[in-house]
C-alpha cells in the first residue's frame, strides 16, 4: 500500500484525501465565527442571570448554527482513496478514536466549539460568568481561549482545501 501512495506520488498523480472545498460552508463558518468573537467581547467583562435574557438569542443561534455547520461538514463525501488509508491500523495514535478525524476534522472540532459556547450560556445563565472566565485572564485560558484554538484548526483546514 505504501508503495502504490509513493508511486503515485512521484507519478505526477494527484490523490484526494480531504472533502472538496465548499465556499458556502466556509462563509458561514467564518460569519459564525465573527458573531462569536462579538460576543465574547461584549462578555469580556462578565455576565449575570440578569442580563443573559439580553444574550439568550444570540447564543441559541451560535449553537444552533454551528450544529448545522458540523452536521453539514460530516455529511460531506471523503474521497475513495482516503477511505482506504482510514483502514490503515497505525493511523489510530494519530488520529485518535475516529480516523476519519485525520481527513475531516471539522467535525471533531465543531463539537468543541459547541461544548465551550453550551457550557459558557449554562455559566452564565447560572449568574456565575466572571470576566476572567470569558477572557482566559485567570492564567488558565478562559472560553475564549478554548473557542479560538478550535476555531482556528477549523479555519486552517476549511481554508486549505481550497486547492
Amino acid at each position: 500500500m505504501i508503495i502504490l501512495i509513493v508511486a503515485l506520488a512521484f507519478s505526477g498523480c494527484s490523490i484526494q484525501l480531504s472533502p472538496a472545498y465548499d465556499q458556502a460552508t466556509f462563509t458561514s463558518i467564518s460569519d459564525l465565527n465573527v458573531k462569536t468573537e462579538t460576543l465574547f467581547a461584549s462578555l469580556s467583562q462578565g455576565g449575570t442571570a440578569g442580563d443573559f435574557a439580553k444574550y439568550k438569542a444570540t447564543y441559541d443561534q451560535l449553537i444552533g448554527g454551528f450544529t448545522a455547520a458540523r452536521i453539514t461538514t460530516a455529511s460531506r463525501d471523503v474521497p475513495a482513496p482516503s477511505q482506504r488509508v482510514l483502514t490503515m491500523a497505525h493511523l489510530n495514535g494519530v488520529c485518535g478514536n475516529d480516523a476519519s478525524n485525520c481527513v475531516n476534522p471539522t467535525p471533531h472540532h465543531l463539537d468543541q466549539v459547541i461544548n465551550v459556547l453550551t457550557k459558557m450560556r449554562d455559566v452564565h445563565q447560572s449568574g456565575g460568568l466572571k470576566g476572567n472566565l470569558v477572557t482566559g485572564s485567570n492564567g488558565i485560558g478562559g472560553f475564549k481561549y478554548q473557542y479560538e484554538t478550535e476555531m482556528s484548526r477549523i479555519l486552517v483546514f476549511e481554508s486549505a482545501l481550497q486547492r
